[in-house]
């Protein structure tokens, strides 16, 4: 089977590192460029990540470096505090705490990224492609916003931009805005109308079959081969930082990235799906960065939007662990 072309753009930080790992270990797709930008950790972080990561797998795909700040929203000095956000960073002992890590816990590599912005990249990819490409967006979408408004037309080369944003009737960074979407709104507004058909991984989506506890983690640690080593210690890690942020209830979490990678990989996964006209709340005030979806059914949807609200919790689980259990360590 002739496997897909895509580009995978992230913020990578543990689940982006978790659903890259996926992406990777898969044949479904060929990874032909990976574009970093701003989100979890600024995008010098999220960028050195991606090469630890590459790395550590032993993977030769070329890494661009992309947007350090969003859009437009970093202009308005006063729009953070037009909502109410979420505690993403707590000081601990002097010890500044945050929700992803700076830097993974794998070796330091040798490895740069290219030169060319990840903005041009993927200007010039489209434009030049021969077949479809398809986008994985596991982040603020700036550099996807940048690139559709220098070429709109590229549009019209991508197969599916697949997106983990969003929420369908809740927010995480704020109480309406899913954090990624709330990072870039007017990017997230740009690439959900661009054209191009879009599938959009929202947090109820991603809840319904992500969520790993110590039950789960157990079973990929079980594998025992350094796939599973260091990704279920990195979901542990990261529960662990989110119960010093967030409270000690908390013994679980969502690998959100991930569930929008395994939706790519098997469509089978997905339970419920609509197509329905969606948007992004650019205004500043308190909706700021939610996703505005159209339900009333007045009119005929013409939307290429398609929005995920259900999978399949024990078969995106297994996917994960089929595909760390088929990693061969050299």
């Amino acid at each position: 089977m002739e496997r897909k072309k895509v580009i995978f753009d992230t913020d990578i930080g543990s689940d982006d590192a978790v659903a890259l790992t996926a992406l990777l270990l898969s044949d479904r797709f060929e990874v032909i460029g990976i574009t970093t930008t701003h989100g979890n950790q600024p995008v010098c972080n999220t960028t050195e990540n991606a090469l630890r990561l590459l790395s550590f797998l032993n993977k030769d795909i070329p890494v661009y470096k992309g947007c350090n700040q969003p859009m437009v929203r970093h202009l308005f000095k006063g729009r953070n505090a037009n909502t109410i956000q979420e505690t993403v960073r707590k000081e601990v002992d002097g010890e500044v705490i945050t929700i992803h890590e700076p830097l993974l816990p794998l070796p330091e590599t040798s490895r740069t990224c290219e030169k060319q912005h990840a903005c041009s990249y993927l200007v010039d990819t489209l434009r030049d492609a021969k077949e479809r490409i398809s986008i994985c967006a596991v982040g603020p979408l700036t550099n996807l916003g940048v690139a559709l408004t220098m070429a709109p037309e590229i549009a019209e080369r991508i197969d599916t931009i697949h997106v983990m944003g969003g929420g369908l009737f809740k927010g995480n960074r704020t109480p309406i805005a899913e954090a990624n979407f709330y990072d870039d709104p007017e990017a997230a507004e740009i690439v959900l109308n661009c054209g191009a058909h879009v599938v959009v991984n929202p947090l109820e989506g991603c809840e319904s079959c992500a969520v790993y506890d110590a039950k789960e983690i157990e079973k990929i640690s079980a594998i025992d081969n350094k796939v599973a080593r260091f990704l279920s210690n990195e979901i542990s890690e990261f529960i662990a930082r989110e119960k010093i942020l967030f409270g000690d209830w908390i013994d679980s979490d969502c690998m959100y990235d991930y569930a929008a990678v395994a939706a790519m990989l098997e469509e089978s996964l997905i339970l419920e799906m609509h197509n329905e006209t969606a948007h992004v709340d650019c205004s500043g005030g308190m909706a700021d960065g939610a996703l505005i979806c159209d339900r009333r059914g007045f009119d005929e949807v013409k939307s290429k939007v398609d929005l995920i609200y259900r999978m399949d919790n024990e078969k995106t689980h297994q996917l994960l662990l089929d595909l760390i259990k088929g990693y061969a360590e050299a």
